[in-house]
């Protein structure tokens, strides 16, 4: 085996085409409470940033996966209710408690995104750039914030979600969950691995390692019979000069 670079990189490269298919190219929907055809309250939804009784609400919605999966976006039904001109805040936390924990993902959605509510308004798309890993049966949560110059409503689901739903009275700094309001609709998509897909990837791994491996050896080898190889000469080298003084 010739193990030099070229040969360990041209292994790498035919690993990882070998191993694409692992994962579904295509996003799909991993979670939803919307109804048939996308539908949702247009009417009614949960108060985010000014009610207009001098809170800043956060709302939070909860959701389990059945699966693993890359989380790719979200599809969100928010209406504006009075003013939206200022920026918000969508994000993908982990649980902490029945409750919205660490950030795994926000997103600033500019002002004026929003239709107005009792509108039937496509809802929000927002895709990942960080692409975080979700782990099938935890809990995850997404939230929605803004500060009291945005009043926003997120829709209500019309599809019976009976999930935990979290608010907050201060912007997202502490939460009350569940709070026994109706979930907000949203979905989730997620590039989902493949059937064998992960161990697919692990086995290419193990090979291009034991390869990386015995390539390490061999040439451990190779340059212990240079050394050896070396020493003998030097040793000649020195007989034959030492006889000449001779």
């Amino acid at each position: 085996m010739n193990c030099n670079f070229p040969l360990l990189a041209r292994l790498g490269i035919w690993i990882s085409v070998l191993t694409m298919p692992a994962l579904s190219s295509t996003a799909t929907v991993i979670y939803s409470n919307f109804g048939a055809g996308s539908s949702y309250n247009t009417s009614q939804g949960n108060p985010v940033g000014n009610a207009f009784d001098g809170n800043d609400y956060a709302e939070g919605d909860t959701f389990v996966l059945s699966g693993d999966a890359i989380f790719d976006s979200v599809r969100i039904a928010l209406s504006c209710f009075a003013s939206c001109a200022q920026p918000f805040f969508v994000t993908l936390t982990r649980d902490a408690g029945n409750q919205p924990g660490t950030a795994l993902e926000t997103f600033t959605v500019p002002g004026g995104a929003l239709g107005t509510l009792g509108a039937s308004n496509a809802p929000l798309l927002l895709n990942s750039a960080a692409n975080p890993a979700l782990s099938a049966g935890t809990r995850y949560w997404i939230t929605v914030r803004a500060d009291l110059n945005d009043s926003i409503d997120w829709n209500l689901n019309s599809a019976g979600d009976p999930a935990a739903e979290a608010l907050s009275a201060d912007g997202g700094l502490t939460w009350f969950s569940p709070s026994g309001n109706t979930p907000g609709a949203f979905e989730v998509y997620g590039i989902v691995p493949e059937p064998g897909g992960i161990g697919l990837m692990v086995s290419a791994g193990l090979l291009f390692g034991l390869v990386k491996k015995r390539c390490a050896i061999k040439d451990r080898a190779q340059r212990s019979k240079i050394t050896k190889k070396q020493l003998r000469l030097r040793g000649r080298n020195s007989s034959t000069l030492f006889a000449d003084e001779q």
